[in-house]
């Protein structure tokens, strides 16, 4: 009830769409955790409609591992997703979405570099007493292994395909992924999955700059996928706050929430939980282009991974 009340909280604070995707924007995060970026949890939007293409590049990095008396948890990792997304605005109120994204699981290279940094922060380093550049997933439960990978894998993930409808006070988002992925290599989840969201946006001034923010909240309608089925819940609860300031009038800075309910009935909170993620980014804008970077890190719950790395490069043409 709590988690609903705070869906409600963010869905309220706003009142009016924007109408200019140039300036009301948002970083594209989703949650690149192994076992949970195969479902269709939307990319995080506002609701401002644009006509635009952009390729983006993320690079997360897991170290968890829980051993339990009846369960076990294994997530040392690192993921890349390169995602092409190309939206389509359609007269004054309808868009179409589509994202092609691939997928990598690996051990990757950034263990070490991100070890020094949580030295660097004071950071507890405790999940991460592990050789550096591992990779394996698994989850073992009253002794039944579930799931077990630790070669890399890679490949074609689910794609997914989107509309909006904007109203004066109100961007209605529904969507649907398509298991175009596979589900043992953690590239898809084998399942269609429906989402469904409303987004608001207003302005305001913060040292005579503009200042957007943007709230949504949402429900995601998981199919019967193959990952982990026995646990997969049937609905998962969205919500998400971004705050977007134009500090010069080609820089903007960015901060966002991105609340997500569980998607498995689990007790260890690497998989099973619920996560909030916190993502701070800056983007250049360019006459026709616009030019993202930005970091995102799980502030409550772990079923998000600790690191988030992202890039991305928007070109909206004429």
């Amino acid at each position: 009830m709590r988690q609903f009340a705070l869906l409600l909280l963010l869905a309220g604070l706003g009142t009016t769409a924007s109408a200019n995707e140039r300036t009301s924007d948002a970083i594209p995060l989703r949650n690149h955790n192994p076992f949970l970026q195969v479902f269709g949890l939307p990319a995080f939007q506002t609701a401002a409609l644009g006509s635009d293409i952009s390729i983006g590049y993320d690079i997360t990095n897991d170290a968890d591992d829980k051993l339990l008396p009846n369960e076990t948890l294994i997530i040392d990792s690192e993921s890349q997703v390169l995602n092409l997304a190309w939206r389509q605005r359609i007269k004054d109120r309808i868009e179409l979405r589509v994202d092609l994204p691939w997928v990598r699981h690996s051990g990757g290279f950034l263990d070490g570099t991100i070890k020094d940094w949580h030295d660097v922060l004071g950071l507890s380093n405790s999940a991460r007493e592990i050789p550096n550049d591992q990779f394996e997933l698994l989850y073992e439960r009253g002794g039944t292994t579930y799931f077990d990978l630790s070669s890399p894998t890679s490949g074609i993930g689910d794609v997914r395909l989107s509309a909006a409808y904007a109203w004066p006070a109100v961007t209605v988002r529904a969507g649907v992924k398509f298991p175009t992925g596979d589900a043992a290599s953690l590239t898809g989840s084998g399942a269609t999955d429906f989402s469904l969201a409303a987004y608001f946006d207003r302005s305001a001034e913060l040292l005579r700059r503009d200042l957007q923010y943007s709230t949504f909240a949402g429900v995601l309608v998981l199919g019967d996928g193959d990952v982990l089925p026995e646990f997969q819940r049937d609905a998962v609860a969205f919500a998400g706050l971004a705050l977007r300031w134009h500090a010069t009038d080609r820089i903007a800075l960015t901060t966002q929430w991105y609340l997500q309910d569980s998607y498995f009935d689990i007790d260890i909170d690497e998989i099973g939980g619920t996560t909030l993620q916190l993502g701070v980014g800056a983007d250049y804008r360019f006459d026709r282009a616009l030019l993202r970077l930005a970091i995102a890190e799980d502030i409550i719950g772990s079923a998000a991974p600790d690191f988030a790395l992202h890039l991305s490069v928007r070109y909206f043409g004429s």
